[in-house]
């Protein structure tokens, strides 16, 4: 009787021990690593190529190195940063390929991912499908620069080549670095009537058939300009109207400024020559005053930012998935009823939610929500266009008498003396114009093997005269964006359309081609990612539970022989 009660003391130490031990541990180590990708399953793809992005966490939240194959055959990324890492598919194989995407961390435990894409070949310049792109100047309180819009992809083609043809096709210049297929940053934003071919250093893309003024009047939302005050070494709401005005782009207004994309809804680390879009992609071109902090893509910035200890961790707020609520616009506009009073309403209504920084998911999803429900109620009858504004009829004024015309004596009149003939000038050069006041030169975002262009320089001869401001009202375009020929663009150098660069963002992507080294998470087996806390106690664990089975062991043991010891007297 006391053996078992002996026994059973020892078992239930056991019990409470491991149970101790299995409660210490974390909890997420049992889950092991988390993995998500911007692919779909079962999708029919048409370019020859697709951007994606994979996050990669162990149960701790820390980003771990993935695995990805295509067809069998690990193909490395594009750009690797501290949040995620992208990858370019390059298709050969028409039908069907497979994509497989593998963690490994806590302990050699797996996560794998396998996507199925239909390869169905275009030809050169053939439309593969259409995206819906927008250009936002929202942290400014100055809504659409260019209204979603639905414009064709066409068969080897990246976004840089779409942004600028979009941009010409709306009577706007671009001025940018790299070119069109490589290391593509854009600068800035112009008006299209401004006729330098280079602005602080960056040069200028095709002239466009109908030019539009850049017209805007910056009134930053009050809770931005508290986040700015506190963040921002160089910020002046005023710099704009003061020194760049018909200019929009990098270090106007802030140090953290300057034009960023998100393809739906993610902040791709690559810029736009390395980005591929696909049919129904919603790309979002938006200007930002806060290293992206303020438009949601923060932290596709990395962390090479200038005053980086000073930025938030994340972002100013949560900014709401807008990709849905961008689309509506977009059909509504494209469906020529805005004339219809429940769906002007709707519109107006959605306008006003998708350019509030802060709107929360809920009103985005509810203005989304009535924003389609008008259009399908104007499409079926259901809603009445507004009644034309009666005009007054014009009433003819009575004829007024008129004086008899006395006749004038004739003059003399002098003999014609002709002029000399004046020199044609062909180059109609304009007078000089008043110096720009010097701009302040922020402190620059730096990357590890290369530099951010310099702020604006005034003096700067290749910079050009600025043009008189005509006001002009930046309207919606209700009709599609067609599709046209991409205007010519000056390149310094043809690259090789083969080599793919990574590219450092920053806010967009960077300037010039330079390629900095990026040495983290390369080691091939993903395995060696674990957590060492996580290994010592699992030891510790493995070493307890072989203590437990001794003293298990050794108790038993004594019991027995206690219990022969007493048979035998």
């Amino acid at each position: 009787m006391k053996m078992m009660k002996r026994l059973t003391s020892v078992v239930c130490i056991a019990f409470l021990l491991v149970s101790f031990i299995l409660m210490s541990l974390p909890a997420e180590a049992a889950s092991g690593p988390s993995l998500r990708t911007t692919l779909t399953d079962n999708i029919i793809q048409r370019g020859s190529k697709k951007t994606f992005d994979v996050w990669a966490r162990n149960s701790a939240g820390q980003k771990i190195k993935a695995i990805v194959k295509f067809n069998g055959q690990k193909i490395e990324p594009t750009w690797d940063d501290t949040e995620k890492a992208s990858y370019t598919l390059t298709f050969t194989k028409e039908g069907e390929n497979v994509v497989t995407v593998l963690a490994s961390s806590d302990g050699g435990k797996r996560k794998e991912l396998t996507y199925h894409i239909t390869y169905k070949k275009a030809n050169p310049g053939e439309p593969i499908g259409t995206a819906v792109w927008s250009v936002e100047m929202f942290t400014l309180g100055c809504g659409y620069l260019v209204y979603p819009v639905e414009t064709t992809i066409y068969e080897g083609e990246n976004a840089a080549e779409q942004l600028v043809r979009l941009l010409h096709d709306h009577g706007y210049v671009s001025y940018y670095g790299g070119s069109v297929k490589q290391s593509f940053y854009m600068a800035y934003v112009a008006s299209g009537t401004v006729r330098g071919e280079q602005f602080n250093g960056y040069k200028k893309s095709g002239v466009p058939d109908n030019p539009c003024q850049l017209v805007i009047h910056p009134s930053i939302p009050d809770f931005l300009d508290a986040h700015l005050e506190e963040t921002m070494s160089f910020y002046d709401p005023n710099d704009y109207a003061n020194n760049w005005e018909g200019y929009l782009g990098e270090f106007v207004i802030s140090n953290g400024s300057g034009w960023m994309y998100s393809v739906n809804n993610v902040f791709p680390n690559v810029g736009f020559a390395d980005s591929y879009p696909s049919d129904g992609d919603v790309i979002r071109v938006q200007f930002t005053l806060g290293y992206g902090a303020d438009i949601g893509g923060f932290s596709s910035m990395g962390s090479d930012i200038p005053g980086v200890d000073n930025q938030p961790s994340s972002g100013y707020f949560n900014a709401a998935n807008k990709d849905q609520l961008t689309k509506s616009i977009c059909n509504a506009l494209s469906s020529g009823l805005l004339n219809y009073s429940k769906l002007h309403a709707a519109y107006d209504q959605a306008l006003t939610v998708v350019s509030t920084l802060n709107s929360t998911q809920t009103a985005v999803n509810n203005a989304t929500a009535a924003l389609n429900k008008a259009l399908k109620d104007a499409e079926n009858g259901a809603d009445t266009p507004e009644p034309p504004q009666p005009t007054k009829p014009s009433v003819p004024e009575p004829p007024q008498p008129t004086k008899p015309s006395t006749p004038k004596p004739p003059q003399p009149t002098k003999p014609s003396i002709p002029e000399p003939p004046r020199p044609t000038n062909p180059s109609n050069p304009k007078p000089p114009q008043p110096t720009k006041p010097s701009v302040p030169v922020p402190p620059q975002p730096t990357r590890p093997t290369d530099t951010k262009p310099v702020g604006p320089n005034p003096t700067d001869p290749e910079q050009p005269i600025p043009e008189p401001t005509v006001s002009q009202p930046v309207l919606p375009d209700p009709t599609e964006s067609q599709p046209g020929v991409l205007p010519e663009v000056p390149e310094t150098s043809k690259p090789d359309p083969t080599q793919t660069t990574p590219v450092t963002p920053g806010p967009s992507d960077h300037p010039d081609g330079t390629v900095p080294t990026h040495t983290e998470g390369t080691t091939e087996n993903p395995a060696e990612n674990t957590e060492k806390d996580h290994t010592a106690v699992l030891i510790v664990l493995s070493i307890l539970c072989v203590l437990l089975l001794a003293v298990i062991v050794a108790g038993v043991y004594s019991l027995r022989k206690k219990g022969k010891s007493s048979g035998k007297e």
